[in-house]
């Protein structure tokens, strides 16, 4: 009887070790490999998940922060002051702010004041220039004139930009022009001539009825009346 409890016993005891060997490998921890690129991943998908369903999140401020533009672009928003009242841009002058007045040859400094009838019919001229006057006879120089021509009401001559009739005790006048132009812009009355520069513009031509300017690539044509 007794060897009989002893063999239970024993048998017993074996299956407690055997049921204690497995309960272990069952509750034992087992190690799971880390991918840290999987991991990565996983997370940047998350992350443009919810950037995606919250476009006002802090990943879209972050993408702003990031703008590859420079702070100078930014400058003048910076610099404005919302609560000052905007001021209207300067008047910047043009050829459109002018007004023809008046176009007239320029004057030149001498005058065919008057003349002498010699007795064989031949006349001597008198011109006046500048303060002094001088003789001259047909086919005479007078500074860089030729005497072409004089007679008891007219006297010309010649250079070589072209002839020039003196009427008899008459103001002589040139093939030039000068215009006076109304600088409406500053309220003033300007004389020009070819070739002067009006503002950042410049004459090109003046004709009895017109002035032409130049400038900014662009040309007016002022005429009277206008």
């Amino acid at each position: 009887m007794k060897g009989t409890s002893r063999i239970i016993a024993a048998a017993a005891f074996v299956l407690w070790i055997l049921a204690m060997w497995k309960s272990s490998s069952v509750f034992e921890s087992r190690q799971v490999p880390f991918h840290p690129e999987e991991a990565k991943a996983g997370a940047v998908a998350v992350k443009e998940g919810a950037a995606a369903s919250l476009p006002n999140s802090f990943s879209n401020v972050e993408e702003l922060l990031k703008s590859p533009y420079t702070v100078e672009r930014y400058q003048p928003l910076i610099d404005k002051n919302i609560f000052i009242k905007p001021e209207p841009p300067p008047d910047v002058f043009t050829p459109d702010k002018l007004v023809l007045i008046s176009v007239s040859a320029v004057p030149l400094p001498f005058m065919f004041n008057g003349f002498i009838e010699k007795s064989d019919g031949s006349i001597i001229g008198q011109i006046n220039w500048s303060g002094k006057t001088y003789f001259v006879k047909k086919g005479q120089k007078l500074k860089d004139y030729k005497i072409t021509d004089i007679n008891s009401k007219i006297l010309k001559m010649e250079n070589k930009d072209g002839q020039i009739i003196l009427d008899y005790k008459k103001p002589a006048k040139s093939k030039e022009f000068v215009a006076k132009l109304h600088d409406s812009m500053n309220n003033k009355d300007i004389e020009v001539k070819k070739d002067d520069p009006v503002g950042a513009y410049k004459v090109l031509d003046i004709k009895p009825d017109s002035v032409v300017i130049y400038g900014q690539n662009k040309e007016w044509v002022i005429t009277k009346g206008r």
